[in-house]
């Protein structure tokens, strides 16, 4: 086995024990939208997990997200903390593993009072501060309020989900200044959309 695969395995033994206490908290009849979003996710995971697989990460960060939004802010930490020192891609096939360092940061404070900004890899920073992603982040536009209005019911809570990405994953991480100056009309759209995203 050579070091790469070894990695990959080390990440996925981490990753197990954590994903079987999520399966715990979920063991009773849940609803489809919990099943799909953390159960189904969740049982996979614990089959296969590679931190090089752009399907398996975003799996990954989706199920971090979603504990979030459920309130299970500790495993949703715990799971974030995998990502520590694995040599992620940041690019346009990885795009979404970086909103897990942002969710860190955001619980961390949360529960801990703690800022883990320092924890950022150099390799996300180049990412997000990339001119077509810098291009992106700007307010309103991170609340995605046309979005959200024009889509129909049935794609609403993609768009939600999307929206807290960026509001979360990016906002909180102090690397988009702009987005810091409007962080109280931030901080009540993730509460408004997370309360839309939990209602059954």
């Amino acid at each position: 086995m050579d070091k790469l695969q070894q990695e990959i395995r080390d990440f996925h033994e981490e990753l197990k024990p954590i994903l079987e206490k999520v399966l715990k908290q979920y063991s009773n009849k849940t609803t489809e939208k919990v099943y799909k979003n953390i159960t189904r996710p969740c049982k996979e995971l614990i089959q296969k997990c590679s931190f090089k697989s752009s399907w398996d990460t975003r799996k990954l960060c989706s199920l971090a997200y979603w504990l979030y939004i459920y309130g299970h802010k500790k495993l949703a930490l715990d799971i974030c903390r995998t990502a520590h020192g694995r040599d992620f891609e940041f690019d346009d096939c990885y795009r979404s593993i970086y909103n897990i360092y942002g969710l860190e940061i955001r619980i961390s404070r949360e529960l801990f009072c703690e800022n883990q900004g320092e924890n950022l890899p150099s390799g996300l920073l180049d990412y997000c501060f990339s001119k077509k992603v810098q291009k992106k982040m700007k307010y309103p536009q991170i609340l995605r309020e046309e979005e959200i209005a024009a889509c129909s019911k049935d794609f609403i809570d993609t768009e939600l989900f999307h929206a807290l990405y960026n509001m979360i994953g990016k906002a909180g991480t102090g690397l988009y200044p702009e987005l810091d100056r409007y962080g109280a009309g931030i901080e009540y759209a993730i509460k408004e959309y997370k309360d839309i995203l939990k209602d059954e």
